[in-house]
C-alpha cells in the first residue's frame, strides 16, 4: 500500500513535470576547496558546491538540495538524521 507522502510526491512531480526541488542526505567522502564528494544512496557523487557559510569535513552528514541534475550542500546535520 502506498503512503500518503508517496502519493503527494507523485502528484507534485506530475504537476511540475519533475521540476521540483528535494532535500536529501549524503555523507561527505572528500573535500576539494568549495566542492565536496558524497556517498548518496550507495553511489559516490562529486563536484557538489557548498554554501559559503558551511565548511565541510570528511565524515559530515550533509543536507543536499537538488533539482534535476543540480545539487548543492546546505550544511551539516547529525549522524542520526
Amino acid at each position: 500500500m502506498r503512503s500518503t507522502v508517496d502519493a503527494i510526491i507523485d502528484a507534485a512531480t506530475k504537476a511540475t513535470d519533475g521540476r521540483y526541488a528535494s532535500l536529501r542526505f549524503g555523507d561527505v567522502t572528500a573535500v576539494d576547496g568549495g566542492l565536496i564528494s558524497v556517498a548518496l544512496a550507495g553511489a559516490s557523487v562529486g563536484n557538489i558546491p557548498v554554501i559559503s557559510t558551511y565548511t565541510p569535513t570528511v565524515g559530515d552528514r550533509v543536507w543536499l538540495l537538488s533539482q534535476g541534475s543540480i545539487m548543492v550542500a546546505l550544511g551539516a546535520t547529525t549522524k542520526e538524521a
